[in-house]
């Protein structure tokens, strides 16, 4: 066997598992997200004005209803400092808050307001998770696109 010959079965010996390892990570690779949500919506909730909530929830509810199709729209309400009431199990607005859950509305709460308010994970409404700083949080979603809204200026 010639060297000329040897190296071209090397070779092919190579490329043929490469070829299968490439063929089978693209039908692993996840396909095109075709249901990725084309309106972004963050409203951030920081007072303990329950009209204020209220506008916030009506916000985000018309947002997910107007939806035309599923999975149109994504919806998150972020509650730092005094609005971290409104996400409080205790508080009477906790039905409202797990219908909009049901509606597909997210909810999370500033985990270092928490901390100041010397609130526990525990005290949360069912279905509400945490982000570690609201601020971040605010800043990371309008760096990805979201349009980011007040929950004072949302009346």
């Amino acid at each position: 066997m010639s060297s000329r010959n040897w190296m071209f079965r090397f070779c092919s010996l190579l490329l043929v598992p490469a070829g299968l390892l490439a063929q089978s990570a693209a039908l692993a690779a996840p396909a095109s997200p075709q249901n990725q949500p084309t309106q972004k919506v963050l409203i951030h909730v920081g007072t303990s004005s329950p009209e204020n909530w209220q506008a916030a929830l009506k916000k985000a509810n018309d947002l997910m209803v107007s939806s035309t199709k599923p999975y149109d729209t994504y919806v998150e309400i972020l509650a730092t400092g005094d609005g971290l009431k409104l996400i409080d199990k205790g508080n009477p607005m906790t039905s409202e808050v797990s219908k909009s859950l049901e509606k597909d509305v997210s909810f999370v709460a500033c985990h270092a307001s928490m901390k100041t308010n010397h609130m526990e994970d525990s005290q949360l409404a069912a279905g509400v998770g945490t982000v570690p700083s609201g601020g971040r949080e605010m800043a990371a979603r309008k760096a990805q696109g979201w349009t980011v809204l007040e929950d004072k200026s949302i009346k």
